[in-house]
């Protein structure tokens, strides 16, 4: 059995927050631009537009979500360590986040312009899985954190109890 560390239980939560916010504005979307049932598909470069955003989030993720700059040799307890490891991959989580959640946000002013619910189900159905792929705090996302940490040679303690 595996230990949690506090730490990835508040992020865990925090980010379940976060996902969660994603299927309920869609839902309240629903009662604003599907009165008459879900409507025709808009003209394609809306959702092509979402699209894009979906692949420059993925991008700006896989290039830039997970650098950090090594940790270094110091007098500091793994403990403190492993604390300031924690710090950093909670401040990198949440820019991921910033990108992924924009993938949702830019729908919804797109399904106003546009008169469509099927922008907004665009914008939810590419911005969930990015979501749980690129910012939920698992061991995937942990690890190549941790990589980063530990380019320099000092263990971060991040992956600890996996």
């Amino acid at each position: 059995m595996t230990t949690v560390s506090p730490a990835q239980r508040s992020l865990t939560v925090t980010a379940s927050a976060l996902l969660a916010a994603i299927p309920l504005i869609t839902l309240a979307m629903w009662f604003v631009l599907a009165v008459d049932g879900i409507g025709d598909f808009p003209p394609t470069w809306a959702p092509s537009f979402v699209l894009l955003a979906a692949a420059l989030a993925y991008a700006v993720c896989e290039l830039v979500g997970f650098r950090t700059s090594p940790l270094q040799h110091s007098d500091r307890s793994p403990a403190e360590v492993g604390m300031d490891s924690w710090r950093r991959f909670t401040a990198s989580t949440f820019v991921r986040f910033a990108a992924c959640e924009a993938v949702f946000l830019i729908s919804l002013p797109l399904a106003f312009v546009v008169e469509s619910f099927w922008v907004i189900l665009t914008g939810a159905a590419l911005a969930i899985p990015l979501f749980l792929w690129e910012v939920w705090p698992g061991v995937r996302n942990q690890q190549r954190f941790a990589a980063a940490l530990e380019a320099g040679g000092v263990p971060s303690y991040l992956t600890e109890g996996r």
